[in-house]
């Protein structure tokens, strides 16, 4: 009799534990599901949207500096400047592009290269020295500001849309951890009372057996 109980015994609080274990097993798994979730969207941030500030604000800064160029004509200065957005265009286009901002993103590329059209001709009619072509000189102008405003919006959309972006990763960053902060006071609570209906089982059986 004595036998029988005492593996009775063990049997129940080896299935406790298991269950325990099971529990906690369980819950790991959900808290790393949304520690990753928060991590993912820490990554997504910094990469995808701080970094892509930096470049936006620097293409910014070149195509301010690009409106001189036009004035000064220097052909190896907007060589250079040309490049500079070029490889900062490159490093957008690694990022992460959410539907709208791909949109807006093609919308500065087909801008860029219309630009540097534009510029050349704008360099080439200045070699001209006829009266009636200063006319065409002048729409060319005209025509290279409008782009260098068309940019400048680009620019100023791809922005807040980094902004809003931010917004909406950092929010799903912030529920997952207080999903997790619930899960995990839930996952106490519980095991305490488990812990206690083992015990309360044990004990019961103890003094039944005696």
């Amino acid at each position: 009799m004595s036998k029988r109980f005492t593996t009775s015994k063990r049997i129940n609080v080896i299935l406790g534990l298991l269950a325990v274990f099971l529990l906690i097993l369980g819950t790991n798994r959900i808290d790393k599901r949304h520690f990753d979730t928060a991590q993912n969207a820490i990554t997504t941030v910094y990469n995808d949207r701080v970094l892509t500030q930096s470049y936006i604000y620097k293409m910014n800064n070149l195509i301010h500096r690009k409106q001189h160029h036009v004035i000064d004509g220097s052909i190896t200065s907007r060589t250079a400047t040309n490049k500079e957005i070029e490889t900062l265009i490159d490093l957008y286009a690694e990022t992460q592009l959410t539907i709208k901002e791909a949109k807006t993103f093609d919308s500065f590329k087909n801008n860029f290269t219309k630009l540097k059209h534009q510029e050349n001709s704008y360099h080439e009619n200045t070699i001209i020295t006829v009266h009636h072509e200063f006319q065409n000189l002048s729409a060319v102008k005209d025509s290279f500001n409008d782009t260098i405003e068309a940019l400048q919006a680009d620019l100023n959309n791809l922005a807040l849309i980094q902004v809003s972006e931010s917004k909406n990763v950092t929010g799903v960053a912030q529920k997952s951890l207080d999903i997790n902060k619930i899960m995990s006071n839930m996952e106490i609570y519980f095991l305490l009372v488990v812990g206690i209906i083992i015990l309360v089982f044990t004990f019961y059986r103890v003094e039944k057996s005696k």
